[in-house]
């Protein structure tokens, strides 16, 4: 199971962990290339996974949501964790360890039932001055809150996140658990120049773990160090060339920045974490898009809201065409492209448009050496960047899409 993050994979999340996965796509890498968060999974029309995003396991860990294999020859083909493909079809899943058989379906009657609390690991072990144990073996790092009879619903995300970040840095994203306990995880992505990255993420106390998996030949017990955050204890781990650094309030909230900076600098970012109360922005909408477009997911929180849309084709006799496209707003300035943009002009407002890579590919789907689907890829995505200066709101549009359409886009968006 070794975790091994790209920059386009490790935009997707935070604390990516391979675990359910990771024997695939470690066998996958020896023969060609693997790549992470690529696609959109819809079901019955609808987007449940969403490119550039990662899923939070029934552990209560983060996986990629879809992975990319593309072989020497160039063929490509997406991969799911089978965990995400039971609950998107409402099919029971289970292994038997006996048989090293996956039970997709009916179970056997005295499998516990999924929803039975989870019991930490035996070598999970408290620490002093916290609450959450800690377990750190076979190249994981896990949290698990020992409390669980206490643990209560959620109504709200959690409000907590970096007040301070190097010069440069700018939000690129924000998740939200979609598979587990409402509320009880945010995270957020900034970005400077596309290489230098920054993840955070707020774990409240579940009955479900939180953690990374890196690989059995990482040995994470011996690549522990401590630090210090907001005076509190805190673990740092440096794992190749990614940093985590993790605590916890007197509350109980567990806290995990990731980022390929330095230590001195993940602690600085560690020090300006504050719970920030906003109020919601202003509701959006865009009134005009190309025909056929549906709305397949949304995330919104005080800070930021996301909208992503898709589109399916099919000619006869040719493979089904999956079209998407993405727009955010927030207060303040959002992660931008690297390269140089093209300025042009959104109802009178400066706006910075970059072209992607013309030579980008689509993934594709082949069933029996034939394809059978072509989807949009981050790759292929154009980007579009606008602050209004009276709502000091920024927009930001990627789609696979004509300069022209995009601007009309964009022009079409309103307050609702």
């Amino acid at each position: 199971m070794k975790k091994n993050r790209s920059a386009a994979s490790f935009l997707g999340g935070a604390v990516t962990a391979l675990l359910a996965v990771g024997c695939l796509t470690t066998a996958l890498a020896a023969d060609g290339k693997v790549s992470y968060n690529f696609a959109n999974v819809a079901f019955n029309g609808e987007t449940k996974i969403t490119a550039g995003q990662d899923i939070t396991a029934a552990n209560g860990q983060k996986v990629p949501g879809t992975i990319l294999f593309t072989d020497a020859a160039g063929g490509k083909t997406n991969y799911l964790p089978i965990r995400a493909v039971s609950e998107l079809l409402g099919v029971e899943i289970g292994y038997d360890s006996a048989v090293k058989t996956i039970l997709l379906g009916g179970q056997p009657k005295q499998e516990a039932p999924e929803e039975e609390p989870y019991e930490p690991g035996s070598e999970a072990m408290a620490v002093s001055g916290r609450q959450w144990l800690r377990e750190l073996k076979d190249g994981g790092i896990h949290y698990y809150w020992p409390k669980t009879g206490e643990v209560s619903q959620y109504t709200d995300l959690p409000a907590f996140q970096p007040t301070w970040l190097p010069e440069g840095f700018a939000l690129s994203g924000v998740g939200v658990s979609p598979i587990g306990i409402p509320n009880s995880t945010v995270g957020w992505n900034y970005e400077k120049d596309g290489k230098y990255l920054v993840s955070f993420t707020c774990y409240r106390p579940t009955e479900k773990p939180c953690g990374s998996g890196h690989g059995v030949e990482v040995d994470t017990a011996a690549l522990l160090r401590a630090a210090t955050v907001q005076g509190r204890s805190a673990d740092f781990y440096q794992i190749h060339n990614v940093a985590n650094l993790v605590w916890e309030d007197s509350a109980g909230n567990l806290f995990w920045l990731e980022s390929n900076l330095d230590q001195a600098t993940l602690e600085k970012i560690a020090n300006s974490v504050k719970e920030v109360k906003e109020e919601a922005l202003p509701v959006y909408q865009m009134e005009w898009m190309p025909d056929g477009f549906r709305k397949s997911a949304s995330t919104v929180t005080p800070q930021m809201v996301t909208e992503s849309w898709s589109r399916e084709t099919q000619t006869e006799g040719q493979p089904r065409n999956r079209t998407h496209f993405r727009w955010y707003y927030s207060r303040g300035s959002q992660a931008a492209p690297a390269g140089t943009p093209e300025m042009i002009t959104i109802k009178g407002i400066q706006a910075q448009y970059w072209r992607a890579d013309p030579n980008a590919e689509p993934s594709t789907v082949s069933a029996s050496e034939t394809v059978i689907s072509i989807s949009t890829t981050e790759a292929q995505m154009n980007t579009l960047l606008w602050t209004d200066p009276q709502t000091n709101i920024t927009f930001r549009l990627l789609a696979p899409l004509d300069k022209d359409v995009m601007i009309r886009m964009a022009e079409s968006i309103s307050p609702k």
